[in-house]
């Protein structure tokens, strides 16, 4: 008799890749590592992962990479389907920056009143990181440096450690070259482009890149692929093109799509 041992691989599934106010029927930039780990919550996706055939049920991490709302905004909806649809169950990790994650984590279950609706209060297992950071959940190592944002943020380098496949979410950020070094030489690097084709002005008060800003981090990193995210949907074509200008290997992820790395 032969036996077949099953292929093990790293996948993505993007959620979502549009910016801060995503259009009607997408989604602000959240994916899912393995089929179990969540990466930024969007507006909702605990519907948008029903869409695409995946159980919130099955999710044991929650990955937060700054405080901003549209990063957090769908954390209560998790949780409610969480103890509606299975009342015992692991406390699930909730990861984020330490200087915010206790505190919307707090809120996110206030909003779910657990004081008045006992069945209402999942349990969960707040894990702080400051940038920097190094840790270990389930089959992935984590890693984490600093990123330009006005509040705290992570970018996280995720590596399988079944696969030894290392990939980089820099969530919201200005242009920062420390994360080149730091993606130095992965499979995949998400990085955002709120800009769309065009870097902002000097000030960048709000802490954003464009895609001449990815495609030039993805140039230095030597990355082996470039995926822009949480860019207007709008000029999501024009800023491909741009990024590719610089770093050919661009592409912007659909809604849903799985890749596998």
């Amino acid at each position: 008799m032969v036996i077949t041992m099953e292929k093990v691989e790293t996948t993505i599934t993007f959620l979502g890749t549009a910016t801060c106010v995503p259009d009607a029927g997408h989604d602000t930039s959240s994916f899912i590592i393995n089929g179990r780990h969540l990466v930024d919550t969007g507006w909702y996706s605990a519907i948008k992962m029903l869409n695409y055939g995946i159980s919130p049920l099955d999710i044991e991490t929650v990955f937060i990479s700054h405080c901003h709302h549209d990063h957090y905004l769908g954390l209560p909806h998790i949780l409610f389907y969480l103890c509606m649809k299975k009342k015992e169950r692991p406390p699930i990790k909730i990861v984020g920056p330490a200087s915010d994650i206790a505190r919307v984590v707090g809120l996110a279950k206030s909003l779910l009143q657990p004081e008045r609706f006992p069945d209402v209060d999942p349990p969960v297992e707040i894990i702080p990181v400051v940038p920097g950071k190094s840790l270990d959940v389930g089959e992935l190592h984590i890693d984490t440096i600093k990123t330009i944002h006005p509040v705290e943020g992570l970018c996280y380098k995720f590596t399988d450690r079944r696969t030894d496949i290392s990939f980089v979410y820099t969530g919201d950020t200005a242009y920062h070259p420390p994360i080149a070094d730091f993606a130095k030489g992965v499979s995949l690097l998400i990085h955002e482009a709120s800009h769309g084709q065009n870097s902002p002005n000097e000030n960048n008060r709000h802490g954003h890149s464009g895609a001449p800003d990815a495609g030039r981090i993805a140039k230095i990193a030597g990355v082996k692929r470039l995926a822009l995210v949480h860019c207007p949907l709008n000029s999501i074509q024009q800023a491909v093109t741009v990024a590719q200008s610089i770093f050919p290997n661009t592409f912007s992820p659909e809604d849903g799509e799985t890749i596998k790395l």
